[in-house]
């Protein structure tokens, strides 16, 4: 039996050669995130917030791949974006469309800079029953 998440993720890290300082990596962590989260949706009033979360991970994607190769421009991008999206409602609740699309761009920003805190935690959720955390080809933790 396949694994369509599995795909879909192998697929993407397969467009380029993995390098942890290359912005394609970076993207198709980013887009490989989305569909993680994806995943994780249920039909509860807060899927709003994860459907926020994962379309901004696709447009966090985006940004990543067209910042002219820097990682670093790229975080910025995203640093100032989740900064600018906090500002507009800073007492949203932790469900509500604006915080996750705030918290997407953060996440962005860390695939960026080399932190897969985020990329582990959601490639090892208990939810997928799998762990896709190999299929992102991240460094080891050692």
């Amino acid at each position: 039996m396949t694994d369509p998440l599995l795909e879909r993720i192998e697929r993407y890290m397969a467009r380029s050669p993995v390098s942890e300082s290359s912005h394609l990596t970076a993207w198709a962590r980013t887009l490989a995130l989305g569909e993680l989260v994806r995943v994780l949706r249920t039909d509860e009033p807060t899927d709003v917030g994860v459907q926020t979360l994962e379309s901004q991970l696709r447009l966090a994607a985006t940004i990543t791949r067209d910042s002219g190769g820097d990682l670093e421009v790229a975080a910025s991008h995203h640093d100032r974006l989740a900064a600018d999206l906090t500002a507009v409602q800073p007492d949203a609740d932790q469900y509500s469309p604006v915080r996750n699309a705030a918290r997407a761009h953060r996440m962005a920003a860390a695939i960026c800079r080399g932190d897969h805190s985020d990329l582990r935690r959601f490639a090892s959720h208990p939810r997928h029953g799998t762990d896709y955390t190999a299929a992102l080809r991240l460094p080891s933790t050692d």
